[in-house]
């Protein structure tokens, strides 16, 4: 009588093991399956905001934001020579050509 106890003890051990290595697994992979979609949704929106830096990168986009701020085109650039502080070109105003 005691040896079919423990046999039975070992069956329904082994079989409630069996039932939450199960559940386990299956919530694992709902939480993958809900992470696979989140990672989709951060990649889509990832390439919705490259493209949109891209498109306020473009040279058009961003004379046009120049201009909103007020800028005007350079008529004769200059440059510095920082070694011994020269200044290279005809600099002028940018405002005193247009």
């Amino acid at each position: 009588m005691p040896f079919v106890l423990v046999c039975m003890a070992i069956l329904g051990g082994a079989l409630l093991t069996a039932l939450l290595l199960n559940t386990t697994m299956a919530s694992g992979a709902y939480e993958k399956h809900d992470l696979d979609r989140e990672l989709a949704r951060l990649s889509v929106q990832e390439q919705d905001l490259a493209a949109e830096l891209d498109r306020r990168s473009s040279p058009s986009e961003l004379a046009a934001a120049a201009r909103a701020l007020g800028m005007v085109r350079a008529t004769s650039p200059a440059w510095l020579q920082l070694s011994d502080g020269s200044v290279l070109g005809a600099p002028a105003p940018a405002g005193a050509a247009g």
